[in-house]
């Protein structure tokens, strides 16, 4: 494995990023709800599946928008997926960023 693939978790093992068992224990609801609110735009930084992304996106409602960036096109793709055909597709927005720049220009109220 080189050292640039062991500093973020492979999509092969995302499962273990948005399952039950973490949703238990750290619930993104829980966690963020006090600090969003509709109408706001929200950066999830190292969003990876999604977990913290889709609840933010229910958060910021239909007036709210959510940029979800990560390093790996296959966790934005797994977004995507868990997204398409529902609401929340408006509401999210998926950046692939690179080691130096995060790609995102938008102007934002919570990170």
């Amino acid at each position: 494995m080189n050292h640039e693939r062991s500093r973020v978790c492979p999509v092969e093992l995302s499962g273990s990023l948005d399952n039950t068992v973490r949703r238990w224990l750290q619930n993104p609801m829980n966690i963020v709800a006090p600090f969003v609110k509709e109408g706001m735009t929200v950066l999830d930084v190292g969003c990876g599946p999604g977990f913290f992304s889709v609840e933010l996106a229910k958060l910021v409602g239909a007036a709210g928008k959510v940029v979800a960036a990560d390093l790996q096109e296959g966790m934005l793709r797994q977004i995507a997926n868990k997204i398409v055909g529902s609401e929340l597709e408006r509401r999210i927005t998926c950046v692939k960023c690179d080691q130096n720049s995060l790609n995102v220009s938008d102007n934002v109220d919570f990170i």
